[in-house]
């Protein structure tokens, strides 16, 4: 993968990015923890695709920061605690391979930098869990006993102002506990993702079925009530029925319209790495790749 500097940030970054930059579990293993929570078509188009993507340095420097913690981490690594320490284990004839960010006292604990939208709707808790739990899986088959799982969570966007004055705002660093799995519901969950990935990576880009919703990080579509003259919704309603009986019932029923609001898929949009190869965000842009045939 080839990282370019278009936004021009400093060159001593973009070096430290380049030899930062870490591409997957390696030749030598099928693919990586992070690999096996990635969605199927996701983690298929990126092997398949590798030597032609690019991504820009600038949208690498939370993951750059996210690497200086863990030196940090390293230097206070004591006798009874491991800090990116890879481990691996071999499920269904395939080995997969995982780096704890720390690892204490029976306790597993990985470092997010994040957004605190992403703590508050808990976009991201469902891939934070089976990353955990995967983990705790490749330190249990190494020997190793976990009691405890933790996502200690830096928020990149977080306000003192805001922490003062709204009720559920979150302080600057939280532990987040999160649920063991059995040892059997780990390996069922491996066995499972590795069938998948194995039937993807021998059909076509465009056979791989499309994400789901959910992988997608999209939000339901929702039914806007609007009133003339205003900019801002009187309701937001999940079905059109539900919205129009508001309506009817509405003593100004008479200024009031529908406008359907579709759910943003904001992992297409913003942060998948190969959305240029996958078939529904062609479908969803046609208008970009026409421009470019």
């Amino acid at each position: 993968m080839k990282i370019t500097n278009y936004n021009q940030i400093p060159q001593p970054i973009v070096r430290a990015i380049q030899k930062n930059w870490y591409a997957g579990a390696g030749a030598q293993h099928f693919c990586s923890v992070t690999d096996l929570i990635k969605p199927t078509k996701l983690f298929v188009l990126a092997r398949r695709h590798q030597q032609e993507l690019s991504r820009e340095a600038s949208e690498l420097i939370w993951s750059l920061l996210g690497s200086a913690m863990h030196k940090v981490l390293e230097a206070s690594e004591t006798g009874e605690s491991l800090n990116e320490e890879r481990l691996y284990a071999t499920v269904n004839g395939k080995t997969i391979s995982g780096g704890v960010d720390l690892y204490e006292n029976g306790t597993i604990s990985d470092f997010k930098f994040t957004s605190v939208w992403s703590y508050i709707y808990a976009s991201a808790r469902k891939e934070w869990e089976e990353q955990l739990n995967l983990y705790s899986y490749l330190y249990q088959q190494a020997g190793f006993e976990v009691d405890k799982l933790q996502i200690i969570a830096v928020f990149r966007d977080w306000s003192a102002a805001k922490a003062k004055y709204q009720k559920h705002y979150p302080r600057q660093i939280e532990i987040i506990p999160i649920c063991r799995w059995s040892v059997d519901r780990c390996e069922e969950f491996i066995r499972q993702r590795l069938a998948q990935m194995e039937l993807a990576l021998h059909l076509p880009d465009d056979a791989i079925e499309e994400c789901t919703k959910e992988e997608r990080w999209q939000d339901e579509d929702v039914y806007a009530i609007m009133k003339r003259g205003n900019k801002r919704a009187l309701k937001l309603c999940k079905s059109q029925q539900q919205a129009q009986a508001y309506m009817k019932a509405h003593k100004d029923r008479e200024k009031l319209y529908l406008e359907s609001r579709h759910g943003e898929p904001k992992r297409c949009e913003n942060y998948c790495p190969v959305s240029s190869y996958c078939h529904y965000y062609r479908d969803l842009h046609p208008e970009i790749f026409l421009k470019a045939i």
